[in-house]
């Protein structure tokens, strides 16, 4: 009896003992899709030129387009946990049977399933949700750098400002000085060259300040890629610096995103364990099949039989005992472990940078607020009063007024580099709220 057998799956795939290769028959076609560029980005993207200092970090969490992407990674996720913990589709088989010389034949219907074992579909969940609230964590990673980094920039752009009105200051008073040698010059009592020599000393200081205005422009540009402001609007920012006080605020290492990803992904890597471990037990089989079948029987004639049926199909684990997936698991698991403590020695050496650093430079800057800035205010304004009466040269007066500059650039330096480390070290405790 030669027979032509046909399966037929719920797959949607057709086998033909007739065909070689196989089909590309597709009963269902899939369609691609546009990306959805407002999944897990409801808040509306604030394009506001008017920036406040405190509202830096509402503003990189809302619009920054580096955390809009990420917070996509979140979404990943959650399809993830939807996928995860699911017995694979059960199997229909249809078989049709006919006998070319007569009229036997016959038809059998095979409904299989697939079942775990082991407890392999629960701990696929946990894995998955455990993956999910690591996403979250890394998120919250992510603008934590990202908005300490924005607001470094703030303070950059508010000193600069700082020493930009210190120069205009200098640099008036010069001039002012300036015009009082130009008038003495004409009554014959100081020297002309004098006079050049602060007018000079006026455009070098007027130089610094261009540059140092040249410098706004680009930090505010700078700025506005944090913010997800479009490069074409301006942006203006406003507001002041907290006091240059060091934060009481101690360290707990729950309290940053990264320790507690990490301690995530120890307590996944031990699920992973145990998921390798159900996996050394393949899926048992589970069938239940009826058939109907026209079989000649002489001298009777052709006569119908029905039947029905089950049927297990069970693995052997002769072979494959994902020994070594296991191995790997450990492995890892004993990694992310080690990574651990490395991660919290990192953050609590950080700290510990940072506050030395706030540290010194406050000291530094006490030092010249209240000795040295006063000292070579009230020497400045000694040797300026002295020059007028003819007493000290003018080089004198310059020295002098150079000082004052330097100094005052000097306890400006500290304050930026004090403040910025301020930032740093209230990200480095993982503190929520925003550091200006």
């Amino acid at each position: 009896m030669k027979a032509i057998s046909i399966g037929l799956t719920t797959l949607g795939v057709i086998m033909t003992s007739a065909c070689n290769s196989t089909s590309s028959l597709n009963i269902v076609t899939a369609t691609a899709e546009e990306p959805n560029l407002a999944l897990g980005n409801s808040k509306h993207i604030n394009q506001s030129s008017q920036l406040k200092v405190s509202a830096i970090a509402k503003r990189v969490s809302n619009n920054n387009p580096q955390l809009r992407a990420a917070r996509l990674r979140i979404q990943e996720a959650q399809g993830q946990v939807v996928q995860s913990g699911r017995l694979s589709n059960p199997e229909i088989e249809l078989d049709l049977r006919k006998n070319v010389r007569s009229s036997e034949g016959g038809l059998e219907v095979t409904f299989a399933q697939r079942f775990p074992i082991t407890n392999r579909l629960r701990v696929e969940k946990k894995i998955s949700n455990q993956q999910l609230s690591i996403a979250k964590e890394e998120i919250k990673v992510a603008q934590k750098a990202l908005t300490a980094q924005a607001q470094e920039l703030a303070i950059e752009i508010l000193h600069n400002r700082q020493r930009a009105t210190y120069l205009k200051k200098q640099s008036a008073l010069l001039d002012e000085f300036a015009d009082f040698i130009d008038s003495a010059a004409a009554r014959g009592e100081l020297s002309s060259l004098d006079a050049n020599q602060a007018k000079v000393e006026s455009a070098t200081l007027k130089s610094h300040l261009a540059r140092i205005q040249t410098r706004d422009a680009i930090l505010l540009n700078k700025l506005k890629a944090y913010i997800g402001l479009h490069p074409d609007k301006p942006l203006v920012l406003s507001g002041r610096l907290p006091n240059a006080t060091i934060p009481t605020t101690n360290l707990t290492l729950n309290n940053r995103p990264e320790y507690r990803a990490k301690l995530l992904e120890i307590e996944q890597a031990k699920q992973n364990i145990a998921l390798q471990k159900a996996k050394r037990f393949e899926d048992v089989e589970g069938r239940l099949f009826t058939s109907v079948d026209r079989e000649e029987d002489a001298p009777e004639g052709i006569e119908t039989e029905g039947t029905i049926g089950a049927g297990v199909s069970i693995p052997l684990q002769f072979y494959n005992k994902n020994e070594g997936n296991i191995q790997s698991a450990r492995a890892q698991a004993a990694r992310v472990t080690s990574e651990k403590v490395a991660l919290a020695l990192e953050i609590q050496q950080q700290v510990a940078t940072e506050r030395a650093e706030m540290q010194s430079w406050i000291a530094q800057s006490k030092k010249l607020t209240q000795s040295l800035i006063p000292l070579a205010d009230t020497n400045a304004q000694q040797l300026e009063n002295a020059y007028r009466n003819g007493q000290t040269p003018f080089t004198s007066v310059l020295k002098a007024r150079s000082q004052q500059l330097e100094l005052q650039s000097q306890n400006l330096d500290n304050l930026e580099a004090f403040h910025k480390a301020r930032v740093r070290y209230l990200a480095a405790i993982g503190r929520e709220q925003s550091a200006l």
